[in-house]
């Protein structure tokens, strides 16, 4: 029978009625497994007879007499003998110890590129493992960054190593598939982890690496490393009223190509008064109205505008809680 491992192997010797008859007593398992290198295991035998008891060994590593335990560093048979004046006879018993070589291993730390895989190796071939991610091959497929554990058995013996498996910069956007952001909010940051020697392209044609949008859409981002290669993310930006905010555009194109021809703030409140000016960079007057639908097409009594910057003065109040405020600021007109 096999006997499993533990750091101190007992085996209680019980001989008190048949031992006196002189019969014959299982005194050792038919195999032990032992770890190399493990100081604390140990074959021993322990007698409920007195000091007078003694017993002996022989194993691969020599003869020992007058001690009840071994530790067993070497692999092959080993004999134990017990006698004591209570027995009629000595007993006597043997096992054999299997000992296995203590698996190894020292993981890297290392990086997986977003959307791709790497190929951690345990090593210590015939031994069994077990990863943190469930596999239980001697390699395992990571494809995300965290900390990883892998366990290896090899007989009696149990090994650990750990490795952290990071995300290089510039493998992908560090926001969510969908950003939801205020109309009013002054910056509407995107942003993209880029390494040294990282190459960056927004489909805006910008290639920094952070950019502020003005319009809900599909934005995509193209990184190129050294280290990951060439790859492409999306997010989709939404914008939204946050307590009856109101979005601005800060320039329009009024060149009737049907296409940002009119400026007009973008608001989902209501208001029991609504009030907007626009006036040129002398301080005249080339726009006004009072409705939250108005909208300026470029032009002064019929008159088409210059390309300049003007400027615009929206006072409101809201509807129902009757807070009032004023928002002002500067648009750019571009033919």
């Amino acid at each position: 029978m096999n006997f499993k491992p533990a750091h101190i192997l007992i085996l209680a010797l019980l001989l008190v009625g048949t031992a006196l008859f002189g019969q014959n007593n299982n005194l050792l398992p038919d195999t032990i497994r032992y770890c190399q290198g493990d100081t604390t295991g140990s074959i021993a035998i322990v007698s409920p007879f007195g000091n007078k008891t003694t017993v002996s060994w022989e194993t691969p590593m020599g003869k020992f007499a007058n001690t009840r335990k071994v530790l067993p560093y070497k692999q092959g048979k080993y004999f134990v003998k017990v006698s004591s004046p209570q027995f009629v006879r000595s007993l006597s018993d043997s096992t054999y110890v299997r000992v296995y070589k203590k698996p190894y291993l020292h993981l890297k730390d290392t990086a997986v590129c977003k959307g791709q895989s790497i190929l951690l190796d345990a090593k210590n071939p015939g031994a069994t493992y077990l990863w943190s991610n469930g596999e239980t091959g001697q390699r395992a497929k990571i494809s995300n960054p965290g900390k990883i554990w892998v366990k290896i058995m090899s007989g009696s013996c149990t090994f650990y190593d750990t490795v952290v498996v990071k995300s290089p910069e510039g493998s992908g956007v560090n926001i969510n598939p969908e950003s939801v952001f205020c109309l009013n909010d002054q910056l509407k940051i995107l942003t993209v982890k880029a390494g040294t020697g990282t190459k960056i392209l927004w489909n805006t044609g910008a290639v920094t690496p952070t950019i502020n949008v003005t319009r809900e859409g599909k934005y995509w981002v193209k990184t190129e490393s050294p280290l990951c290669g060439v790859r492409v993310d999306s997010v989709k930006v939404k914008l939204k009223a946050c307590e009856c905010e109101m979005f601005i555009p800060n320039s329009f194109t009024p060149n009737e190509d049907n296409r940002n021809d009119y400026f007009f703030p973008t608001t989902q409140c209501e208001y029991s008064y609504y009030s907007i000016v626009i006036n040129d960079r002398w301080g005249s007057t080339v726009f006004s109205g009072t409705s939250v639908n108005a909208r300026w097409d470029g032009r002064f009594k019929g008159n088409l505008c210059p390309e300049d910057i003007y400027y615009y003065r929206i006072e409101t109040t809201e509807k129902h809680s009757e807070k009032k405020q004023v928002r002002e600021g500067h648009l750019s007109l571009i033919r």
